[in-house]
């Protein structure tokens, strides 16, 4: 508080020693006006320099001498001086030569001058006579009177320029639309032929090539008039051999007629080499075979003699079995009976599961024999085209499979019944698990054979293509359902039943032996039902074996002779499979095409064309002196005429698409029938300029304002350091009393109080004295004030710390300020180092702040602006008051040394 109170003695006692002495406060009040009239005068001399454009002298002379134009005289040079008379934004001065004007612009006399040539007028309708030319003015102007004057000149002459294209644009407009209105309602009447005359001339222009390789074509048909005539006469002969070709065309057709059963044939070959291995295979197998065939031939004499005498034992029970019923309430004579038959069903057993192993490798087989079958489908289907014999082997070889699948449900559902028979017997339920995965793979057999056999009715009615459609997905379900019997009988074959069936039936014996009283408990019934069942499969089995046993000598010769031919000559047959499917793959087809449409042509067009050549060469012979004739018109049309002709088109073509790039026809018409003098006004001037004012200033002297006030609050706190110093004086006494901190901020004090006082000065100055417009005048006030503080703020403080080095930096700071801080030009016009240092400068942040309350208040620029200035006084002023009593006695030495020159106080 103390301190305080002190730096408030020390400021009011500067403003008593400045009242004291009435010279000190004439300076005072002298410093506080004199940096406001620097800007006051500034402002006042840019009020309005564009409205005295007038007093600028520009000489011009005009020596067009006319021209002519459809009888009418026509002086543009005598017009632009009549009309510039008329005008006073520049200070036209009419001279009498040419000479007058360049050396008035040379000496000085005029900023610039302006001559319009002789042939002026004659060039600017030089577009009438098919040859244009521009028309010229010549300018000239003298640089080094005025930096500014050569630019307000070249807007005279620019306007000049505009001036004379506008009223020649008005002219020549009207006219024209004048002559396209009348044009436009003939155009109109004869829109549609005009339009096919373009469109004959564009299609002849984009057909050249093709119409010069037709011309081409004509003049080599010329030269070869007498190739012709002789081809003609051999042509004559030619028709002697008409009868031998019909013959040998009836031929061709019955071969290609043949050719889908012969394709058919040949697509075996096929699956011939895709089976290669397998067929290598296959001849290892049938060697192996072969060599044993011995065994299978003595196994399957054992296995039907087994099963015979298995089906005698069986038949044997079948005969007793009235007995042992009607004996059945005869415990003990039952028990014998009965036993008797259990030792007759035990002997039959290897007969009866020998029978069920037979079955179940036939329903195996017979998996093996569905997917031989649908790859030979697959091979047939892969043709893209199938003849009728492929057709017909298709619906075959479905039906086929449809029985394959019936006959493998057939044996399934004996195995079935012999299995559900022997539990019903025995009372167990040993074959539940098997009897289902039998009933499963019966039912998948059911549905295939009933979908293959829907299949190949469908085919059979003649919906052929729409199977074929369905085929390939059905083929794959087929390979499905055998593969899953198949898994499903080796799963019942794994199962080895015949030896639980065997277990069941010894089971069966012991319970017999072990009580006569157990014989009630018998279901004679199931008995017979599995006698029945048991007699049936064996019979099936034995049916099969003798097929085959009675086939064995005819299989061992066959076995022997397709080993001696499939082994021995292996390479040869696989050479001659691969030879033959290169010759299907490769030739057939060539030679099939080319047959079918030899024999095509034989069957559909021969006839007529036999007909034509004959009515040809009788018409041929008649006409050939016409053609003769007009081929030698022709080929001198193209030789003489025809380059000119297509350089017509071409140019025409041309024309027509350059036209149609930018205009359109019908348009065009509607634009010619419009009103004449809006069109021309429309050409004359086709845009208005709508401006809108952003922040509006009302003259050149006010929008300066905010930059020469900036620059006089600068100047003035420059002017104010130099004359006043920033020391405090003090007595011998009141050294002791006062700190140099509290010396230091009293002054400061009484440096703001002169920036103050010289920011009310020029703002209110510039308001009510020269009348600057400004939009918010109270902001205008308020910012001044800020921008004093801050620009006196930093010059103290520098000149404080650094004397006569601080009042240099800020004489350095106003001269970067004046180019650098976009006062009076856009930063953007300036250097790259002015565009540089702009936004370090107070004086750029300063000019923009005072400019917003000019034309009005941008806050967010505003805002910006006022922290940077206030940023710049506070961290000055906390500079100085912090250094100050640290640098004071630097300050000083140096201070003394540069006294020492006695050139600087």
């Amino acid at each position: 508080m103390e301190k305080l109170t002190n730096i408030l003695y020390l400021y009011k006692l500067d403003w008593q020693r400045i009242y004291k002495i009435p010279l000190a406060t004439f300076l005072i009040v002298a410093l506080m006006i004199l940096p406001s009239l620097y800007a006051w005068f500034n402002i006042k001399a840019l009020w309005d320099p564009y409205g005295n454009t007038g007093a600028i002298p520009i000489a011009i002379y005009s020596d067009d001498v006319g021209a002519t134009l459809k009888g009418k005289n026509i002086e543009v040079g005598e017009d632009v001086l009549a009309k510039l008379k008329k005008n006073d934004q520049l200070g036209w001065r009419f001279v009498d030569s040419k000479k007058d004007v360049t050396e008035g612009v040379k000496s000085g006399k005029y900023y610039a001058g302006i001559y319009i040539p002789k042939e002026f007028s004659e060039d600017l309708i030089s577009f009438t006579k098919g040859e244009i030319k521009k028309p010229q003015i010549d300018y000239y102007f003298n640089e080094k009177i005025n930096a500014i004057a050569p630019k307000i000149t070249d807007k005279g002459a620019q306007s000049l320029k505009e001036q004379v294209s506008e009223n020649f644009i008005s002219a020549a407009t009207t006219t024209l639309f004048s002559a396209l209105k009348e044009v436009g309602y003939d155009i109109e009447t004869n829109l549609v032929s005009i339009n096919k005359v373009k469109n004959l001339i564009l299609t002849a222009d984009e057909h050249t090539a093709e119409i010069n390789g037709y011309v081409k074509q004509v003049v080599e048909l010329h030269d070869k008039l007498p190739e012709m005539k002789e081809k003609l006469a051999k042509a004559n002969e030619f028709s002697s051999y008409l009868p031998e070709v019909d013959a040998l065309g009836a031929k061709i057709v019955t071969l290609n007629d043949k050719m889908p059963a012969l394709k058919q044939e040949a697509s075996v070959i096929l699956t011939l080499q895709k089976k290669i291995p397998e067929l290598q295979a296959a001849g290892n197998q049938l060697a192996e075979i072969n060599d044993d065939f011995d065994s299978v031939e003595q196994t399957m004499n054992q296995g039907v003699a087994e099963a015979k005498e298995g089906l005698a034992v069986i038949e044997k029970v079948q005969t007793l079995w009235p007995e042992i019923v009607k004996l059945g309430d005869q415990a003990s004579s039952t028990t014998v009976a009965v036993q008797d038959f259990a030792e007759n069903l035990h002997d039959a057993l290897p007969a009866i599961t020998a029978s069920v192993d037979t079955t179940l490798d036939a329903i195996l087989q017979g998996t093996s024999d569905v997917q031989t079958i649908t790859g030979e489908l697959q091979a047939l289907l892969a043709e893209n085209e199938l003849t009728d014999e492929q057709k017909k082997h298709v619906i075959e070889l479905l039906n086929v499979l449809a029985a394959r699948f019936n006959r493998q449900a057939t044996l399934i559902q004996t195995v079935i019944a012999l299995l559900e028979n022997s539990q019903q017997a025995t009372g167990t339920n040993e074959f539940d698990g098997v009897i289902q995965k039998l009933k499963n793979a019966e039912q998948v057999a059911t549905d295939m054979a009933t979908k293959l056999t829907t299949l190949a009715g469908q085919a059979e009615k003649g919906d052929f293509d729409q199977v074929k459609d369905q085929l390939d997905e059905l083929l794959v379900l087929v390979n499905q359902a055998a593969g899953q019997i198949q898994t499903t009988i080796r799963e019942v074959q794994a199962l080895n039943i015949g030896k639980t069936i065997t277990s069941i039936v010894n089971e069966l014996i012991d319970t017999l032996n072990t009580a006569s009283t157990l014989m009630k408990q018998i279901d004679y019934t199931a008995l017979e039902n599995l006698l029945d069942a048991t007699h049936d499969t064996v019979k099936n089995a034995i049916g099969t074996l003798e097929k085959y046993q009675a086939q064995l000598p005819a299989i061992r010769q066959e076995l022997s002779d397709a080993n001696a031919l499939l082994n021995g000559h292996m390479e040869q047959i696989i050479a001659a499979i691969n030879k033959g499917v290169d010759l299907y793959q490769n030739e057939l087809p060539i030679v099939t095409e080319k047959l079918q449409l030899a024999a095509n042509f034989m069957k559909s067009d021969w006839p007529s064309v036999r007909s034509d050549l004959t009515s040809t060469l009788t018409l041929m012979n008649e006409k050939f002196p016409d053609v003769e004739k007009a081929l030698n018109l022709a080929n001198d049309l193209i030789k003489n005429d025809w380059p000119a002709i297509q350089a017509g088109i071409h140019k025409a073509a041309d024309a027509i698409r350059k036209g149609e790039e930018t205009i359109d026809l019908g348009q065009l018409i509607q634009l010619m029938k419009q009103d004449i003098q809006k069109e021309s006004d429309f050409f004359t001037n086709p845009i208005d300029l709508k401006t809108t004012t952003m922040f509006p200033i009302a003259n050149n002297g006010s929008a300066s304002t905010p930059f020469y006030t900036a620059l006089c609050l600068w100047v003035g706190a420059l002017l104010f350091s130099s004359v006043a110093t920033t020391g405090y004086y003090l007595n011998e006494k009141q050294k002791h009393l006062y700190t140099k901190r509290e010396t230091f901020v009293a002054r400061m004090l009484t440096f703001l109080t002169m920036a103050v006082a010289q920011a009310l000065i020029v703002t209110l100055g510039n308001y009510f004295l020269l009348g600057v417009d400004v939009r918010q005048p109270v902001w205008s006030v308020v910012f001044a004030v800020l921008v004093a503080l801050s620009f006196m703020m930093i010059i103290y403080v520098l000149v404080a710390m650094f004397g006569n080095i601080g009042k240099g930096i800020g004489i350095i700071l106003l001269v970067l300020s004046i180019s650098g801080g976009g006062g009076n030009y856009p930063i953007q016009v300036s250097g790259k180092f002015f565009q540089m240092i702009n936004p370090l400068l107070p004086f750029t942040y300063a000019v923009n702040l005072l400019r917003e309350s000019a034309g009005g208040i941008y806050w967010a620029n505003a805002w910006k602006d006022l922290f940077f200035l206030i940023c710049m006084f506070i961290g000055f002023a906390a500079i100085g008051i912090y250094l100050f009593p640290k640098v004071t006695d630097l300050q000083k030495r140096t201070s003394d040394r540069a006294k020492q020159s006695h050139l600087f106080h």
